[in-house]
């Protein structure tokens, strides 16, 4: 319930992170009687670093989903980036390189603002990388010149994806 601001700056961010928290999927424990606002948690990824022949791709972006009933039962959910966030980043069509920045490790710490104590809750983390060429990008990009598939410059075709990442639940339950 309980993370420093600055913990993404502390050399000691993993053991802290373990001592004041929560593992993924598990439940966070009754809210403490002397807190008066929501959860606070601290959310770090870092790249995949790939081989030296297909590097992984830098990241964009750390996000907290929550995911909440009402009363009548509907799902509503909140996206907040947490870290990092749309950074231009894209993709050369010829070639498939990345193009533009983004960052080999993110972290951030965020706190449910609208924590209701007597709603259920669920919290993940979501990481997106940079865009980076699809299957179909891979195949124009390399193929030469007129043996290129049929579907390269289509408009109906997606080139290029970003992939994401996501952790498993932390869930929130009011005490009974």
């Amino acid at each position: 319930w309980e993370y420093a601001w600055d913990l993404c700056q502390q050399s000691d961010l993993v053991a802290k992170g373990y001592a004041g928290g929560v593992p993924m999927g598990s439940d966070l424990p009754p809210r403490p009687a002397e807190q008066a606002r929501g959860p606070r948690f601290v959310v770090a990824a870092l790249r995949d670093p790939g081989t030296p022949e297909r590097p992984g791709n830098l990241l964009q972006r750390v996000q907290v989903v929550k995911g909440w009933a009402d009363p009548q039962g509907r799902y509503h959910q909140q996206v907040v980036d947490v870290a990092g966030g749309t950074n231009g980043a894209g993709v050369d069509a010829a070639s498939c390189a990345p193009t533009g920045r983004g960052a080999a490790s993110l972290c951030g710490v965020w706190t449910d603002r609208d924590f209701d104590p007597d709603q259920r809750a669920v919290y993940y983390a979501r990481v997106i990388e940079n865009p980076s060429c699809r299957t179909t990008g891979w195949a124009c990009a390399q193929a030469p010149e007129g043996e290129k598939p049929d579907y390269c410059g289509a408009a109906d075709v997606a080139f290029t994806t970003q992939e994401r990442a996501w952790s498993s639940p932390i869930w929130y339950g009011p005490e009974q």
